[in-house]
């Protein structure tokens, strides 16, 4: 929280010329390191272009201000989606044609249709449209800095704040996220500030204090539905200090006091919520609701029904199975404080989250053979297996996730020397005497970070990238600050062993933030192996998230000269947009070839006819090709063609459909993401049999 809002809660004691002197040099200190943290990130999203989900996020806020609804992409609450998309629509972009589409005006609308009909219509200016919303994204990580300082300015004083800052602002990871028009720094800024204030609260009970931490629990709410783990989080924290320390004879008087202030807190963050989408369906009866996920449904009575008609092909798979679980019961009739995209939104999150079930899938198929009875059997059936979103670790590509796949993820992302002063104050939480004041602000900065990685490793089959857990990080660093009291509490050689041990460590973080600027998403640490190991730890947002289309078209003008280049890309932008952005700047592309029947066509819209494709190239030829490291490794994923009149995407390429790339070895990679190949007569003959249709 910055201090000036702090104090407001707490207010600031008068101190004398030399304190007032230490504030003012450590003022100068936080806003030196928030300038830089500033400049990288501004200066690397320029020469970036967005990724694969910052092209659905911003449309969608576009409409949340000009229609004043939130029904497009509710997949994640809407606030850091209105904050990017505010100087987007003081640009004025074209939007009113795209409003008459049918990407638009089907009662459920694509999000991607939308963002690719946005597309369409904006081309021109396409780029310069999302650079300007991203240029105010770091906002959130400015904010999130000066809550991580004042927390630890408060636990360790100006030095260990200092230190806490420093991590923060020179990690990869926030530098690669502050940038993107996505929630995952928003929320993890919002929810660390927002816990800070209850914190405040804890130290300190009064009802104004209740207040904000409900407003400020509110806001995070509104970032990303991960911040729904503070609703439990924040109980423990208060029943924890609680019994820490309360007299005995006060406790039950504390306690009444806590639980008042507890539903205030509660009834406030809701208050915020609706006020956030604008009240649009508060008060909607429970039953009225189509829920897929398996917390807010149950089976369908008889095994099968008459699904409500959905573009969402899970939707439409788990609607003829299930059922809202809460029609026919006591609350069907309840009228809903929260609203109605808020609670859509948690359920399509949650589908994703617990994966399809696999006999639903089965049940699915058999549907579609008209086989009613085998289809009733599968859905009944007690597999409780389940398949998902391709995921990959370690060079193994599944449709399951792995329990340890985030602390994998956290050892491979996260520098040398930030793990090194953070397993330092991990031991330092054994070797110290603390009261029992001091152990409940422990519990405070670690509650969270455990709770989200258990949550998302055990209750959840995601695992798609580092920043499903990002939220560990402020409190991780704020923690990391005592580090820097107890060194200077040593004594004579032992100080200086400790200073010299802090500084080269945070030395090594800082390092690592400049060796990998500005391609902070494809960060990996040095003991990892970085971010051009063979095979690569990860891929995803964790390495090729589309964001090098701009620097392979760099690459093509300095080096291809004219010859036309294979691109297999894995991004959400097409990469014929150059030619529409700047005339005479784009480039000359071809699909390379794929292997045999990995590849079929996207089933075109309704109403239009299909496009007019050249499809993938039938053979391998000599020449150069770029593949996204990501399809090198074996994703699925939508293609673009390079046919005019292809303008979204018309492929559907399974799984391994690149993979013979990752047989020849390249001669470059842009942004460690985009892997450039120059195949000889040799490597095409070499690749020859993989290409071969099957007999």
């Amino acid at each position: 929280m910055p201090r000036v809002f702090s104090e407001a809660i707490e207010p600031r004691r008068d101190d004398g010329p030399s304190a007032r002197r230490t504030r003012l040099c450590t003022a100068l200190a936080v806003i030196g390191l928030l300038g830089v943290h500033l400049a990288l990130a501004q200066q690397s999203l320029v020469l970036e272009n967005p990724t694969v989900d910052e092209v659905v996020h911003l449309p969608a806020g576009v409409t949340y201000w000009q229609k004043g609804t939130f029904r497009l992409y509710h997949h994640n609450p809407p606030l850091v989606r209105m904050v990017a998309a505010l100087p987007v629509i003081w640009a004025n972009p074209v939007t009113a044609p795209i409003y008459e589409q049918e990407s638009w005006t089907r009662p459920d609308p694509s999000p991607t249709n939308f963002s690719q009909t946005f597309a369409f219509f904006n081309a021109g200016r396409y780029f310069e449209l999302f650079q300007l919303a991203r240029m105010v994204m770091p906002l959130f990580s400015i904010f999130g800095g000066l809550v991580v300082f004042d927390w630890s300015r408060r636990l360790h004083g100006n030095r260990g704040a200092l230190l806490s800052l420093s991590l923060w602002v020179f990690c990869p990871n926030i530098l690669a996220h502050c940038r993107l028009i996505t929630t995952d720094v928003g929320s993890t800024a919002l929810g660390v500030a927002a816990t800070f204030v209850f914190w405040l609260y804890l130290r300190n009970p009064s009802w104004l204090r209740a207040a904000a931490a409900g407003v400020m629990l509110g806001l995070a709410e509104l970032t990303k539905f991960s911040m729904l783990l503070l609703y439990a989080v924040w109980p423990f924290l208060w029943l924890v200090r609680l019994i820490l320390t309360t007299p005995r004879a006060q406790i039950v008087r504390r306690a009444a006091v806590g639980v008042a202030h507890g539903l205030l807190i509660v009834a406030l963050s809701i208050l915020v919520i609706d006020a956030g989408y604008r009240f649009e369906g508060v008060g909607i009866p429970l039953q009225r609701f189509e829920f897929a996920s398996g917390t807010l449904t149950r089976p369908v009575a008889g095994g099968i029904r008459k699904a409500p008609a959905s573009q969402n092909p899970l939707y439409a798979l788990m609607w003829t199975f299930r059922e809202n679980r809460f029609r026919g019961t006591i609350l069907a009739r309840l009228p809903m404080p929260l609203p109605e995209h808020y609670l859509l939104g948690f359920d399509e999150q949650k589908v994703e989250a617990d994966g399809i079930p696999n006999r639903l899938r089965r049940a699915d198929r058999a549907l579609k053979e008209d086989d009613i009875e085998l289809a009733r059997k599968e859905a009944g059936s007690t597999d409780a297996s389940v398949g998902g979103y391709p995921v990959y670790l370690n060079g193994v590509m599944r449709t399951s996730g792995w329990w340890y796949y985030y602390i994998c993820t956290l050892l491979y992302k996260v520098p040398e020397g930030t793990w090194l002063l953070v397993l330092l104050s991990l031991l330092l939480l054994f070797v110290q005497r603390r009261t029992s004041e001091a152990w409940a602000d422990e519990v405070c900065l670690w509650t969270v970070p455990v709770v989200v990685h258990f949550s998302m490793s055990f209750l959840t089959d995601i695992n798609l990238g580092l920043r499903y857990v990002l939220s560990i990080a402020p409190y991780v660093f704020i923690a990391a600050g005592k580090v820097v009291p107890w060194v200077e509490g040593l004594s004579g050689p032992r100080r200086r062993v400790g200073r010299t041990f802090t500084l080269a460590t945070l030395g090594l973080t800082v390092t690592s933030a400049l060796w990998i600027h500005p391609h902070y998403l494809a960060y990996f640490n040095w003991v990892s192996g970085g971010p051009d190991r063979v095979p690569v730890r990860l891929i995803d947002s964790n390495l090729d998230w589309g964001q090098d289309l701009v620097g392979l078209r760099a690459w093509c003008r300095e080096h291809a000269r004219g010859q036309p280049v294979g691109l297999a890309y894995f991004g959400q932008i097409n990469p014929a947009m150059f030619a529409f952005s700047q005339p005479g700047d784009s480039f000359d592309w071809f699909l390379p070839p794929v292997k045999p029947g990995s590849t079929v066509p996207l089933p075109t819209k309704p109403g239009l006819p299909p496009p007019r494709v050249v499809g993938p190239s039938r053979r391998l030829v000599p020449g150069y090709y770029a593949v996204s490291a990501s399809l090198v490794y074996g994703l699925r994923w939508r293609l673009y063609d390079p046919s005019p009149d292809a303008w979204a995407p018309v492929w559907d390429a399974g799984r391994d459909a690149f993979a013979y790339f990752g047989r020849f070895q390249p001669i470059a990679r842009i942004g460690h993401s985009i892997y450039i190949y120059k195949l000889s007569q040799e490597d095409v003959e070499r690749a020859a049999p993989l290409l071969e249709p099957r007999g």
